[in-house]
C-alpha cells in the first residue's frame, strides 16, 4: 500500500506485520467473549419487544411443521406468528428456524449466535475497506471501535435484522468501492447484489448504500461517465429489484405490508427544536456524541480522496434517513446502529493522523498507544460484561406461564403489558389485545388522528373476560383509563407482579363512580 510519506510505514502497525496481527486476534477473540458472555440468557436485555416479535415469527415457523407437540399449541404458534404481518422479509427469522430444526429444539439462543457472527462478518470489508482508504493504523483502531463499542456489543446480540443488515451495508460499500477502482461487469454485478440484499433485508440500508455509491462512482468517474455507464444501470437494478418484489408481494397480493408505512413520516417534527436534542440524544446513546464529531473531522484526514467521498456519502445517506424518519431517528436507538462502522472509519481516519504527527522516541510512542488501544477496549468490554451481568431474565417465563394457565388459553384478554403482550403469547401461550400506551397514543396525535378515549375504552371492553396489568407505571400514567377501569370492574386479583381485573362481572351501577 502506498502513504503520503514513505517514512509513515516504520510507524506501529504499518511497520510490524506481527504487532498487528496480534492487536487484530486480540480485539476479535474479546469481541467474541463479550458477545457470547451471559449467553442463555433471554432476549428481553435489548429492545425486547423488538426481540419478542422475531422470536414468536420463528417459533411459529417451526412449530409449523412439528409433529410432538399438542395441536392447540401448533395453531396458536402459527396463528401468533402470522398476526405478527411482515415489517422486512422474515430472514432472520427463517434462518432461526431452520437452527431450531436442527437443534430439536427452539432454543433462543441460537438467533442471538446467528446476529454475532453477521455482526462479526461485517469486520471483514470494514479492515479492507480502512486499511484501503487510510492505512494499517487506522484499521486496527477502526476494527477496535466496530467490535468493542458496548452498544455495538449488546446490539449485535439481538434477534434482529440490524445486525445483518449493519454486516450487508458493509459488504455492500467495500464492493462499491472494488468497483470504483475497477470498472466493468464484474464489480457492478457484484455491487449491486450486494446492495440489493442490504435493502433487501431492511430497507433503510438503502440510505447508506445509495450515499457511498454516489460518492465513490462520481469521485471515480465523474457524473457524465456515471450515466453512460450500461453496468451502472444493471446494478442499480440488481439493487431495487428484491425490495421492489417483497413491497408488491406485501402489499398487492398478501397485504400484510398494508399498514407498514402508515405513522413514519413525520416532516413537522423538522421545525421542532426538541427533535433535535433528541436526535443528538440518539446519536450520544450509540456511538457517543464527541466520536460521531471526531468521525466527521476524520472525513477529510483520509488519505485517499475515494475515502472522503465515500464518508461524505454515508454521512449524508445517514441525515438522509434521519430525515425521511424523523420519528425513528429520536425515539429507536436501534435505527442508529449502521453509523457504528461509518464513525469507525473517521476515526481511524483520525487516530492515523495522530500516530503519523508523533515525535520523540520511537518505543515510547509505541507503549504509548499500544496502552490507550489495550486500555480502552479493555475498560469498554468491562462495560458490556457490566451491563449484560446488571440484569437476569431467566426467571421470567415462570410468571408468564402462571398467568396464562391462570387466565386460560383461550380467554379474551385486554393488556397493559411489557412488550405488547408478547411475553404473555411467548411464554404463556395466551393472545392479548393491547391498550394502547402513552407512546402509541403520542405518535399517532403526531399524525393528526384524535381520540374519545371513553369510546375507545367502551369497544375494547367489550366482549372481553379479563384486563391484565403487568406495566404498572404505564396503567400509573394513563390517568383517565385507569380510573374508567377501576370505577367499572372489580378487581379479581392484585399481587406485586400482576393486577387482574374482572371484565365478565362490572360493577353493579350503584357501586361504580
Amino acid at each position: 500500500m502506498t502513504l503520503s510519506d514513505p517514512s509513515e510505514s516504520f510507524r506501529l502497525f504499518n511497520q510490524n506485520k506481527w504487532l498487528r496481527w496480534m492487536a487484530i486476534g486480540v480485539i476479535v477473540i474479546l469481541a467474541l467473549v463479550i458477545r457470547f458472555y451471559d449467553l442463555d440468557d433471554l432476549p428481553l436485555d435489548f429492545h425486547s419487544t423488538r426481540q419478542m416479535h422475531s422470536a414468536l415469527m420463528a417459533r411459529g415457523m417451526y412449530y409449523q411443521n412439528r409433529a410432538d407437540i399438542p395441536e392447540w399449541q401448533k395453531t396458536m404458534a402459527v396463528e401468533q406468528w402470522k398476526l405478527e404481518g411482515l415489517i422486512e422479509p422474515p430472514i432472520m427469522e427463517r434462518l432461526a428456524a431452520f437452527g431450531y430444526q436442527l437443534a430439536g429444539t427452539d432454543d433462543l439462543r441460537i438467533p442471538r449466535v446467528l446476529s454475532i457472527i453477521f455482526w462479526m462478518l461485517g469486520a471483514l470489508p470494514l479492515y479492507w475497506l480502512a486499511r484501503g482508504l487510510i492505512d494499517h493504523n487506522g484499521s486496527v483502531f477502526a476494527l477496535a471501535f466496530y467490535l468493542i463499542l458496548p452498544y455495538g456489543a449488546q446490539a449485535s446480540r439481538a434477534f434482529q435484522p440490524d445486525p445483518l443488515m449493519v454486516s450487508c451495508i458493509l459488504w455492500a460499500v467495500w464492493a462499491a468501492w472494488r468497483w470504483s477502482n475497477q470498472p466493468g461487469w464484474k464489480w457492478s454485478i457484484v455491487s449491486g447484489l450486494l446492495a440489493g440484499l442490504a435493502v433487501l433485508v431492511k430497507s433503510v440500508a438503502g440510505f447508506f448504500v445509495a450515499g457511498a455509491w454516489v460518492g465513490l462512482l462520481l469521485s471515480a468517474w465523474g457524473f457524465k461517465k456515471v450515466l453512460k455507464n450500461i453496468p451502472f444501470y444493471v446494478a442499480v437494478v440488481l439493487a431495487a429489484l428484491p425490495f421492489a418484489v417483497f413491497t408488491f408481494y406485501g402489499l398487492k397480493i398478501s397485504g400484510e405490508m398494508a399498514g407498514q408505512f402508515s405513522l413514519r413520516f413525520f416532516p413537522n417534527l423538522w421545525i421542532d427544536p426538541v427533535w433535535y436534542l433528541r436526535w443528538n440524544g440518539e446519536i450520544s446513546s450509540v456511538v457517543g456524541f464527541e466520536w460521531f464529531l471526531a468521525s466527521l473531522v476524520g472525513v477529510f484526514l483520509m488519505r485517499k480522496p475515494a475515502g472522503r467521498w465515500m464518508m461524505l456519502g454515508l454521512f449524508a445517506g445517514y441525515v438522509a434517513f434521519s430525515f425521511a424518519l424523523p420519528y425513528h431517528a429520536m425515539t429507536h436507538d436501534y435505527y442508529q446502529e449502521p453509523l457504528i462502522p461509518v464513525v469507525a472509519l473517521g476515526l481511524g481516519a483520525v487516530v492515523s493522523a495522530l500516530i503519523t504527527r508523533l515525535d520523540g522516541p520511537r518505543w515510547l510512542y509505541t507503549l504509548t498507544i499500544l496502552g490507550v488501544l489495550v486500555y480502552w477496549t479493555g475498560i469498554k468490554a468491562w462495560d458490556t460484561r457490566v451491563a449484560l451481568k446488571r440484569n437476569d431474565y431467566r426467571g421470567e417465563p415462570a410468571l408468564w406461564q402462571k398467568l396464562g394457565d391462570k387466565l386460560g388459553h383461550d380467554s379474551h384478554v385486554l393488556a397493559i403489558t411489557q412488550d405488547y403482550g408478547y411475553r404473555l403469547e411467548y411464554w404463556g401461550w395466551l393472545t392479548p389485545q393491547n391498550w394502547m400506551n402513552s407512546g402509541d397514543f403520542m405518535v399517532r396525535e403526531l399524525a393528526g388522528q384524535e381520540f374519545d378515549r371513553v369510546k375507545l375504552f367502551k369497544e375494547q371492553v367489550e366482549g372481553k373476560d379479563y384486563f391484565l396489568v403487568t406495566a404498572f407505571g404505564e396503567f400509573d400514567s394513563q390517568a383517565e383509563f385507569k380510573k374508567m377501569m377501576t370505577d367499572n370492574f372489580p378487581v379479581l386479583e392484585q399481587t406485586d407482579d400482576y393486577i387482574i381485573f374482572d371484565l365478565k362481572h362490572p360493577l353493579p351501577a350503584s357501586e361504580a363512580k
